[in-house]
């Protein structure tokens, strides 16, 4: 198998190989330029594939500088960056969009009970890992009612009062319970 290495001593003239100082540089605006002198290289992408295996954070490899990529970890934004590269989610990412999910859930479920409690913030409690609040299970039943009227309207079935379960007439096909006969003596 072929190495990086092995293609870049292959490969004459590379600018890495001349002058490696710029891509090692703590200068961000000298690793810029090195990550331009990358784009016209023919080894660019076995040089990103390299960097990505060796999970390199230091340098430009192949036109992009992982030490500003790197600095972008531990934060949401860098879970969704990984995301968007479809790489691995690296902890500090994953800890950081976990955190910044249940802050977004914690707002909206703050919102469902100013409120008053909400059919939303039901779903929040559980989200959440924790049991719904009185407020916001009183709005979910009364959703889940909702949607079961408009259900048994959209089927054409008689529309009754929640309370009332019995219909007016037996529905047809429904088992009628039967009461045993006595036996007379």
């Amino acid at each position: 198998m072929t190495t990086l290495h092995d293609l870049m001593i292959r490969t004459p003239g590379l600018p890495c190989r001349l002058d490696p100082d710029a891509w090692f540089s703590t200068d961000p605006a000298e690793r810029h330029g090195a990550a331009r002198q990358c784009h016209a290289c023919p080894l660019l992408l076995a040089c990103q594939q390299h960097a990505l295996a060796n999970q390199e954070q230091h340098g430009v490899w192949g036109g992009v500088d992982f030490e500003a990529r790197a600095a972008g970890c531990g934060t949401d934004r860098g879970y969704w960056t990984h995301s968007r590269r479809q790489e691995p989610v690296c902890p500090l990412c994953q800890a950081a969009h976990d955190e910044a999910v249940e802050t977004e859930r914690r707002r909206l479920l703050a919102v469902a009970h100013a409120a008053g409690g909400t059919n939303r913030g039901y779903y929040m409690h559980r989200r959440l890992g924790e049991e719904a609040c009185r407020p916001c299970k009183s709005a979910q039943a009364r959703k889940s009612a909702e949607r079961r009227r408009a259900a048994r309207a959209a089927a054409g079935a008689p529309v009754t009062e929640l309370g009332d379960r019995r219909a007016a007439e037996p529905v047809p096909g429904a088992l009628v319970a039967v009461q045993p006969a006595s036996r007379a003596a």
